[in-house]
């Protein structure tokens, strides 16, 4: 039977809030993290708003010299990445190697680092050659965000990025879920990260023509995904992490759970939470503890 699944931790670097205390309390009071695009100029362009995480010392989570050679994304998930771990009450160091070689990390992230390679394409076109950073192919591996991770904290279990477009991290929730159930793994941090503020990037979306264009004037209005008069969606960047654990580990007793996960249903890419049924029309295809 697979083994009982909880989260005991959470991070959140996002838009409206940094820590999960201050995003809680901007989604309680609904208060939008979306805003006019300073991190280029976008005067030229018809979208001119995007979910930016102000407020944030990235050189607090990587060195200044280390900067130029990482993406933005790396820092976002090192913060969140960090606020799980101590919300769950785990200090890696502290942890036997046998234990940290059964403690994964498994991140979704729909582009990675698409602003870093961008940047770096830009350098290269215009013939900027001394300026492109050394590592701009190993930092341009969409693999190295959970590698970064499992070499920070020192994590020695499998160290994965889905990526599935818009339900990379859900698809990460669930590979999480599998890997403890199934007993490869005894912990996890999974979560999602992307970074993609970025001229290049955003003018990509705008040719698809799936970006709002019409509250340039009102940002914080812009990200409306149930009004009758929605005409596309809001590009942000955020990382959200959490901490995965087997129920049945030694501080059992001790610990306080946010969440017990009992199933996942993989054609529909959903989560059912104890207590609820599942909608899935094929139980026998599904694991499920009870």
């Amino acid at each position: 039977m697979p083994r009982r699944v909880v989260i005991t931790g959470m991070g959140t670097v996002s838009p409206n809030g940094v820590g999960n205390h201050v995003f809680s309390d901007a989604v309680l009071r609904g208060r939008s993290g979306v805003r006019r695009i300073s991190r280029f100029d976008a005067a030229e362009i018809p979208v001119q708003i995007a979910g930016e995480v102000s407020d944030f010392d990235e050189l607090a989570w990587v060195e200044k010299r280390e900067r130029k050679h990482v993406s933005r994304v790396l820092p976002l998930a090192l913060a969140a990445a960090t606020e799980a771990l101590s919300d769950s009450g785990l200090d890696p160091s502290s942890l036997p190697l046998a234990e940290r070689r059964r403690f994964g990390v498994i991140m979704g992230s729909g582009g990675g680092s698409q602003e870093f390679t961008e940047e770096q394409y830009r350098l290269f076109f215009h013939e900027q050659y001394k300026q492109m950073s050394l590592f701009c192919v190993p930092t341009g591996v969409m693999g190295t965000l959970s590698s970064e991770l499992s070499v920070r904290f020192g994590l020695r279990g499998a160290s994965h990025v889905v990526t599935t477009g818009c339900t990379s991290s859900t698809d990460a929730f669930g590979y999480s879920l599998r890997q403890i159930q199934s007993g490869r793994l005894d912990m996890v941090l999974s979560g999602g990260a992307d970074a993609p503020i970025a001229l290049g990037i955003v003018k990509g979306f705008i040719l698809m023509k799936i970006l709002t264009d019409s509250w340039n004037h009102a940002p914080e209005r812009g990200s409306r995904p149930f009004s009758v008069d929605r005409d596309g969606f809001v590009l942000a960047e955020a990382h959200g992490c959490s901490c995965w654990r087997n129920m049945n580990t030694r501080e059992r007793a001790a610990q306080r759970f946010w969440r017990k996960y009992v199933d996942m249903d993989p054609p529909a890419k959903h989560f059912t939470v104890c207590g609820c049924r599942s909608a899935a029309k094929n139980p026998q295809e599904r694991s499920r503890w009870r």
